[in-house]
């Protein structure tokens, strides 16, 4: 190897002697599209962006009063909705008639300035989630909670961060029904019933 004065450097990739093309090398580094699903079968896995809008994640922080202080990460973000065909490890929807499509919602949180994916939250019909405002006092916030389920850890704050207040309302209706409706979610994704 030649010695390298700049900050970073290139690792060599070795590649085992079973590797016969390009797909098995893709699925090795985590970017292949078709999994195995053991048996010899094969699955493909696909994910699609349903909706995508600017908002802010709130980080919560429990008082020695007991309530809790919310208070914004200043970073840009984002807020992605997500059907996947992917295969959650330990869960299974209960009701089949609301999963017939295959697949699940997920609700991705990504910094807009690293494109990098910060929170997952998958999300399924029986979990009765929801999406609302939040009155805070002042009439110029635009705070909204992500409740899924029951418990804090199943509590999401985000903040609204595109100037025009006007599609917040459409956007939270949206949301809400395809978090709660997943052959919605399939649809807007584009997978036939």
């Amino acid at each position: 190897f030649k010695t390298c004065t700049k900050k970073y450097f290139v690792l060599p990739v070795i590649v085992p002697p079973t590797m016969s093309n390009a797909q098995d090398l893709l699925s090795i580094l985590g970017g292949g599209a078709i999994r195995s699903g053991g048996r010899g079968a094969t699955t493909s896995v696909s994910e699609k962006s349903i909706l995508t809008f600017k908002a802010g994640k709130m980080t919560t922080e429990l008082r020695p009063n007991g309530k809790y202080l919310v208070t914004p990460d200043t970073r840009r973000g984002e807020i992605n909705l997500v059907w996947s065909t992917a295969a959650v490890t330990g869960r299974t929807s209960s009701n089949n008639n609301n999963n017939s499509n295959g697949g699940h919602l997920k609700v991705e949180w990504r910094d807009r300035r690293t494109h990098a994916v910060v929170n997952t939250i998958n999300v399924f019909p029986e979990d009765d989630a929801t999406f609302e405002r939040v009155e805070t006092g002042k009439e110029e916030d635009r705070v909204y909670l992500l409740q899924c389920g029951q418990g804090h850890e199943s509590r999401h704050f985000f903040w609204m961060q595109d100037k025009d207040s006007e599609p917040d309302e459409d956007l939270c209706v949206k949301v809400n029904l395809y978090m709660s409706d997943a052959a919605e979610a399939a649809l807007a994704a584009g997978v036939p019933a």
